[in-house]
């Protein structure tokens, strides 16, 4: 975890310059990728996992999309109507992570899904017809901001963390090779 550190202060730093020159840079939002950074644990060993949590953020998100467009749609454009929305969306994304595991994690998903609401409740407030107008490319920004993050996440993972010590099977004693055969079942 000390091999993280100075990566980390850099990511700070940048994270620091992105934000206040992000108007300079034309970013209409930046905090997305604090919270693609924030999966650092589930990108996993070395960044291993990092595409799969990327696809797991933006499946949220674009239930996130879904959510506005169904209320925009089919639903009355109040803010019951929207909680109710976003009450059935969480509980589902919860319901579809527990049940997925490991192939889409939880905290992706629900970060992808925040992520996307936070960037378009805005826009959402003025006017519940922006989900045409604006959904698609405030979807954008969310996914692209999360994926920014969760590769800086990736990247430093798979140079921060120890490569894995593999035991050379030479160096290991006949007894304990034979021992693992007999724990698997098989004859000594």
């Amino acid at each position: 975890m000390r091999r993280a550190l100075l990566p980390g202060l850099g990511l700070g730093i940048a994270a620091g310059l992105l934000f206040t020159n992000h108007d300079a840079l034309a970013l209409s939002v930046a905090w997305p990728i604090i919270l693609g950074f924030a999966l650092w644990d589930s990108v996993g060993r070395r960044g291993g996992r990092g595409p799969i949590v990327a696809l797991a953020g933006a499946v949220g998100a674009g239930v996130g999309y879904g959510t506005f467009t169904l209320v925009a749609q089919y639903l009355p454009v109040t803010s019951t109507g929207l909680g109710v929305a976003v009450g059935v969306a969480v509980t589902v994304l919860v319901a579809g992570g527990l049940l997925l595991r490991e192939r889409l994690p939880l905290p992706a998903l629900l970060i992808g899904y925040g992520a996307f609401l936070g960037v378009f409740h805005p826009r959402w407030t003025e006017s519940a017809s922006n989900i045409r107008t604006h959904g698609l490319e405030d979807f954008t920004v969310a996914v692209l901001g999360l994926v920014v993050g969760i590769l800086a996440a990736t990247l430093v993972r798979a140079i921060t963390d120890p490569a894995e010590e593999v035991e050379p099977e030479a160096t290991r004693s006949r007894e304990e090779r034979m021992g693992d055969v007999a724990m698997r079942g098989g004859t000594s």
